[in-house]
């Protein structure tokens, strides 16, 4: 099983190989352009034509000089590279965008519908098991085909969508491996990889496109005028089409030579997200039963993203996933195909009405017990009170800013007073959300803001901008009389690491590389102000803060660097700081935290708060966390 980084340099890889098959695709467009286009924008087609076929090219070029050669092949170059541009520009907004094209609607947090809740509840329990944040889930409503897909730029802006079909259909079990399956690509960062994908393929398959548009028009425009002079217009889209079938052909060879290996790594890590690679199998056994192909025109282009194959191709080169029956067979080799074919399955109401049969029958016979291997998000401490608060939109207005209040009685009062002062904030919730609040533990304070964060993302524009300024109100409150003790500048730092996962889960901004060199001061000094810091949290005397600290330097080549003092910790600084590491590329984000993981771990010990930065750190950097929560 490879692990995250593995899987990044494997999806480099298959990057590359996406570039070059891209390339070869428009090399193969510009071609047939340069040879067709001069008769396009020839008055005397006919004639050429004619010409061509009774006296060959050669005489033709030597007749007709070729004017459009150039020009062709830039024509059709720069369409295809503004198109794949401007497509990809749109995916790195979101996942939801993705979701939006293919008829699903999001699931609002604070649902009452049994499904759809049990949906929340699993894709809760398999952001726990992956240790990532909880995404966005989407549902198609019309679709009774048993799929799904995750999609987004990173996981921060990832979204899961779901099939009516997968709801119905399948027990929770099932469903819980098939989300588990969606979460190792996003985990794996499959998905950027997919978006990548997705705009290579619509580029050299919209010329295609243009010419089924052009088709209707000049369609429309014979209709309308006897003599039709749409001629023009209907050999322009015919060609355009001949081009975009190439280019269909080439998308699906594309999508084909990189996305069939991926789906049995995908099987395999989400067997170790949920421990139950039975559920994973009887799911597949399913959704084989379910071939019904969808209307949607987006489904075609967005193929590659989904748990099952959306439909057959004619040739199996061009398949997006391997064949069912090897993917059930790698997951339980004892288990042969049926010779009369998979069938379909009841709703789960009644299928599991018939299993509860089945099971009593065999209880009866039998002594021995069944053993349910389904992995559970451990949510226990959550309250009936507290998890309705966590999954209504309107009343994190109350609950995450809470976390953020101090415990200093001045600088409290202060926080208080502040929150209090929204609109958004009633006492009573205020009150609720206080005591429920005292009952957590640190890890269990984490939890709930990452289990808050469909219900933040679901708050419109306004909203956010609302919530994000009351946040930073509550923690620029400055206490009148600071204290410099080491319990008060740890419980500021809780309190920047909850901030900074708040206003992640707000923005969901993408991220823009920065300057990568180690002579970038901002860089540097970002580096040496937290490797500081987790060098003073986690050693008590200024003596080993200070060995703990020149060991890291010297272990990662950064030299002439002095220890930062630490009496007050400022949370305005460290967000500014964080901010330069949060727009490294993946390399330099995974170098930074080796050095924080190798300061905390310098004396062989590691503290609570030292495992709390290592985790936030990692969450906050789209990284595999080095300690469990």
């Amino acid at each position: 099983m490879k692990n995250f980084f593995q899987q990044q340099a494997a999806n480099r890889r298959a990057s590359a190989m996406l570039v070059c098959l891209f390339c070869i695709a428009v090399g193969l467009i510009v071609l047939l352009a340069q040879w067709f286009f001069g008769l396009i924008f020839d008055a005397r087609i006919a004639s050429n034509l004619n010409l061509i076929l009774y006296q060959g090219w050669d005489v033709f070029r030597a007749q007709n000089p070729y004017q459009w050669h150039i020009p062709s092949a830039l024509i059709t170059a720069i369409l295809i590279f503004t198109t794949g541009i401007y497509k990809y520009r749109q995916l790195r907004t979101g996942g939801s965008k993705i979701a939006e094209q293919l008829g699903a609607t999001r699931i609002q947090p604070n649902t009452f519908h049994p499904l759809e809740k049990q949906l929340l509840n699993v894709v809760e329990e398999m952001a726990i098991a992956a240790r990532t944040t909880v995404p966005r889930v989407y549902l198609q409503l019309h679709h009774s085909q048993v799929n799904a897909f995750a999609a987004g730029h990173n996981s921060h802006n990832a979204v899961i969508t779901v099939t009516r079909g997968a709801l119905e259909k399948l027990t929770r079990d099932e469903l819980q491996a098939v989300v588990a399956h969606e979460f190792s690509h996003i985990v794996n960062g499959d998905i950027k990889l997919n978006n990548r994908l997705v705009a290579a393929t619509f580029a050299i398959s919209f010329i295609g496109l243009a010419g089924e548009w052009i088709l209707e028009r000049a369609a429309a425009a014979g209709r309308g005028n006897a003599k039709g002079s749409g001629g023009l217009e209907l050999v322009i889209a015919l060609m355009l089409i001949c081009y975009g079938y190439i280019g269909t052909l080439m998308a699906d060879f594309i999508k084909a030579a990189i996305c069939r290996r991926r789906e049995y790594l995908a099987d395999a890590s989400a067997c170790q997200f949920n421990r139950n690679p039975a559920a994973l199998a009887d799911a597949l056994k399913v959704a084989a039963g379910l071939r019904m192909p969808h209307r949607n025109a987006h489904f075609h282009q967005y193929s590659h993203l989904f748990f099952n194959q959306i439909r057959t191709p004619w040739i199996s080169s061009f398949s997006t996933h391997p064949p069912i029956v090897k993917r059930i067979a790698k997951l339980d080799p004892s288990w042969q195909p049926p010779s009369t074919g998979f069938r379909e399955r009841p709703s789960v109401a009644n299928y599991q009405a018939m299993q509860l049969s089945a099971t009593r029958e065999f209880l009866t016979e039998n002594s021995t017990p069944i053993i349910n291997q389904t992995i559970t998000a451990d949510t226990s401490h959550l309250s009936d009170k507290l998890s309705h608060l966590v999954h209504d939109p309107y009343a994190c207005f109350t609950l995450i800013p809470l976390l953020l209040i101090s415990d200093e009685f001045e600088l409290r009062s202060l926080q208080l007073n502040c929150l209090l002062a929204s609109h958004y904030v009633d006492a009573y919730t205020l009150d609720c959300a206080e005591s429920e609040l005292a009952k957590l533990s640190e890890n269990e304070r984490f939890q709930l803001i990452e289990l808050a964060s469909p219900s933040i993302t679901s708050l419109g524009e306004k909203q956010k901008h609302d919530f994000t300024e009351l946040c930073w109100q509550i923690v620029k409150q400055k206490n009148p009389a600071p204290k410099t003790n080491t319990r008060q500048r740890n419980q500021h730092l809780i309190t920047w690491l909850y901030l900074e996962i708040i206003l992640m889960q707000v923005t969901k901004a993408k991220r823009t590389l920065a300057v990568t060199t180690r002579n970038s001061k901002k860089l540097i000094l970002a580096w040496r102000y937290f490797v500081s810091l987790i060098a003073a949290i986690g050693h008590e005397s200024e003596h080993e803060q200070q060995q703990a600290f020149k060991a890291t330097c010297k272990q990662f080549n950064m030299k002439d660097l002095e220890v930062i003092e630490f009496n007050l910790f400022n949370i305005e600084h460290a967000h500014q700081f964080f901010a330069v590491l949060t727009r490294l590329p993946l390399k330099n984000r995974n170098a930074f935290l080796q050095a924080i993981e190798f300061t905390a771990k310098w004396d062989n010990q590691l503290t609570e708060a030292e495992q709390t930065m290592l985790y936030s750190f990692a969450l906050l950097l789209d990284l595999p966390s080095p300690v469990e929560r």
